[in-house]
């Protein structure tokens, strides 16, 4: 859960391997970059365009990820106003006054306990998240990309096998040597955009909005984060494929040979089911690995218990006839809308689908 809203395990990796080359990229050169930045902060004595140079590459960071998922969740606003309060124009007033006149390096020579401290501690640690969170996405996309291709090469669908195969790839000493090569082993501060207590409870709402206590973990980096959601993913079936129109990996939820993607082709503003849908000689995919084909089966259920009630003249039927297949119209209508609107899907579809809603819609339609 983030900001009130939860999310299916294994959201986050299907979102970083879907991310282009042309963010991933630039994301890590930016990393790289900054991290030479921290170094000379780190190193030499005091230089105003040091400062302002982290500065500029921070937001230029932030500019390249902000309206890509998974990072568009993290609250954005709320890191510029920070980053601009530790490297703003009037705090590099101050850090001039305070460190002009020293004779080594500025980080080896911040008083204890003072406000200047504790602005460096915020600084820094502001750096480093963002070191990490550029080299990891990167490094964890480059792993992740391997080790699906490989999955979707041998159409792993077999729980068992899945698992002797992942202790094998991940067991193999290149395979670690390479890992370990591209993530050494640093401390860092939890990488968020928003504050947190490490201590605090994780409090959720049930479908009846009542509060209920909820699992907390803790990352101390991105990489750990990443690929506890990649692995969390795998281990309660959501299948690895490659997508047959975009050729980008993603997770399915069943275990059925789902050929495409449910996301939005950028080449034709439709998902990949879609498009494969409409184009000659590509193979179908079946309606259950639709978007929002669970919801769409339960209403149709219901409808079709309704239907028969009605035309059975049962005392309990509580919609004739009419009134039931004008349901079950829109409900395949909203079922068809949430495979090719996106937006759709993921903000009206499930309000559209309660089955009260369903039928007050076919009552308003029919004039009843």
């Amino acid at each position: 859960m983030f900001a009130g809203k939860e999310y299916k395990t294994g959201q986050i990796t299907n979102e970083i391997l879907r991310l282009p080359l042309t963010v991933i990229m630039p994301l890590f050169y930016a990393g790289n970059d900054l991290n030479n930045l921290y170094n000379a902060l780190c190193e030499h004595y005091y230089s105003e365009s040091i400062y302002t140079a982290i500065r500029e590459k921070l937001k230029e960071i932030l500019e390249l990820i902000k309206n890509e998922k998974p990072f568009c969740y993290f609250n954005i606003t709320a890191e510029k106003t920070l980053i601009e309060e530790v490297l703003g124009d009037e705090a590099l007033k101050g850090y001039s006054v305070s460190f002009g006149s020293l004779d080594e390096p500025l980080l080896a020579c911040v008083p204890q306990d003072s406000n200047l401290q504790k602005y460096m501690t915020v600084l820094c640690a502001i750096v480093e998240a963002y070191i990490f969170l550029c080299a990891d996405t990167y490094n964890f996309f480059s792993v992740a990309c391997m080790y699906f291709a490989n999955l979707t090469d041998m159409g792993c669908r077999d729980k068992t096998f899945f698992a002797s195969f992942t202790e094998q790839y991940f067991g193999n000493e290149e395979m670690v040597k390479f890992i370990e090569e591209n993530n050494p082993v640093e401390i860092t501060h939890a990488f968020t955009l928003e504050p947190q207590v490490w201590m605090a409870p994780v409090i959720r709402r049930d479908e009846k909005g009542l509060p209920m206590l909820g699992r907390r973990t803790h990352f101390n980096r991105m990489l750990n984060f990443y690929v506890t959601d990649m692995f969390e993913g795998l281990a309660v079936g959501h299948y690895s494929w490659q997508c047959g129109i975009c050729h980008k990996f993603f997770f399915m939820t069943t275990a059925h040979q789902q050929l495409y993607c449910s996301c939005v082709n950028s080449d034709y503003g439709v998902p990949c089911s879609h498009v494969a849908k409409n184009k000659l000689n590509m193979p179908k995919q079946k309606k259950e690995d639709g978007r929002g084909y669970d919801t769409w089966k339960h209403r149709d259920d219901s409808i079709r218990s309704k239907l028969s009630q009605a035309r059975n003249n049962k005392p309990n039927a509580k919609y004739d006839v009419e009134t039931c297949l004008k349901a079950k119209e829109l409900i395949n209508r909203y079922f068809e809308q949430a495979q090719i609107d996106f937006d759709y899907a993921e903000n009206g579809y499930e309000q559209d689908m309660i089955l009260e809603n369903v039928f007050a819609e076919a009552k308003r339609l029919l004039g009843k």
